[in-house]
């Protein structure tokens, strides 16, 4: 008679406590705000995957931040999906990363974040820009108003595509290794969402990396100021009352 594998046999006991397998492999879960923090950080990559779709647009993302691991030895192993991580590269470096570096996405990466960088001026990755590509449209802040819309539920497809992109990246970063029995070791098929199951656990499992990324000295944290100047901006262009959303 075959035997009964025991339940939670997957769990690690530590003391008295049983520490699940994502738990295990990535430590305690931090409470993020979605709406608060991570949007701000993450709307350059829903800005670029919205005009180029999302093929093209993780062509595009993981294109320049591959050329800025390679830029300098200490940023090989930083992983470039909060925006406020870009504050600490030098702007003149910037400009100079994306006209000579970035030949085959510059124009692109550009062209989507241009309406960001013509309303919000303290955005990190401005730097790409030359004062002059910047002219003030009122689509434009349409436009970024749409995409932040868009994003505040954060099971919706278009939010949940942003953060499988930028865990993507810590992918490529070869910062996150995934054990084989793990749903997100399955990534690719996120591409399905939400039409299967499978891509359902793996958004699931893409949410709480995120948390933990996210959280205090996270690997995705940038511990900078931007996400509170984005609100207090939006609130100097336009004053909104906007509702709770999800963690």
């Amino acid at each position: 008679m075959r035997r009964r594998r025991p339940i939670l046999a997957d769990h690690r006991r530590i003391k008295s406590k049983l520490i699940t397998p994502f738990n295990d492999a990535f430590g305690p879960l931090h409470e993020v705000s979605w709406i608060n923090t991570m949007i701000p950080e993450l709307l350059w990559i829903a800005l670029v995957e919205q005009q180029f779709g999302p093929h093209r647009g993780v062509e595009i993302i993981t294109a320049f931040t591959r050329d800025v691991r390679a830029s300098q030895t200490d940023r090989a192993d930083i992983i470039w999906a909060a925006a406020g991580k870009f504050g600490a590269i030098p702007r003149d470096e910037l400009l100079i990363l994306a006209e000579t570096k970035g030949a085959a996405y510059a124009a692109d990466l550009r062209a989507a974040l241009r309406p960001l960088a013509a309303w919000y001026p303290s955005h990190p990755l401005n730097a790409i820009f030359r004062l002059s590509d910047l002219v003030f449209s009122r689509d434009d802040l349409d436009l970024v108003k749409a995409t932040v819309a868009g994003l505040f539920d954060r099971s919706s497809q278009a939010a949940i595509m942003t953060q499988a992109t930028a865990v993507w990246l810590a992918f490529d970063a070869e910062r996150l290794k995934i054990a084989s029995g793990l749903a997100l070791a399955q990534f690719p098929k996120i591409q399905d969402y939400p039409d299967t199951e499978l891509s359902q656990k793996i958004a699931s499992s893409i949410r709480a990396t995120l948390n933990s990324f996210f959280g205090d000295e996270g690997l995705m944290a940038s511990g900078s100021t931007w996400p509170a100047a984005f609100w207090n901006r939006g609130l100097q262009l336009e004053p909104c009352e906007v509702a709770d959303g999800r963690s």
